[in-house]
């Protein structure tokens, strides 16, 4: 009777476990993580979360936001008020921060981004695609 009560929490644990990963990851109809397309603007999250920085010229200096991520602080795209972080390495952006850009990738969690495709998006809407492929460390 203990042996099956153990294998009962057991499986009970595993199916909780596996739910939470599911809703946190967002995935499709088939388990497998989702893939999305997000436009918003291009910015670097260190100067976004201490200063609220959008744009590429901040803080009394011309081209901040490129010069930061040249340096290695992370790229975000920022989608109305909710910031996704780019896991992808941020020089690939550093000539974009503070444009609009449409980003196509798989979401993990609620704002963890590992974009495979990227366009920068002019006033008119027309998109310019950017090539980022074989610039991951993945």
């Amino acid at each position: 009777m203990k042996k099956l009560l153990a294998v009962l929490l057991a499986l009970g644990l595993a199916a909780a476990y596996s739910a939470a990963r599911a809703e946190d990851m967002k995935m499709d109809m088939d388990g497998k993580a989702k893939k999305e397309t997000l436009t918003g603007t291009l910015v670097d999250v260190a100067c976004y979360l201490d200063d609220g920085d959008t744009g590429n010229d901040h803080g009394g200096m011309k081209a901040c936001g490129t010069e930061c991520l040249k340096g290695g602080s992370p790229a975000g795209l920022l989608v109305g008020k909710k910031l996704y972080i780019l896991a992808f390495p941020a020089p690939v952006f550093e000539n974009y921060v503070g444009q609009k850009m449409e980003l196509t990738g798989t979401v993990y969690g609620e704002t963890n981004l590992i974009p495979v495709k990227a366009a920068v998006v002019d006033k008119d809407g027309k998109k310019k695609d950017v090539n980022i492929k074989g610039k991951a460390m993945m």
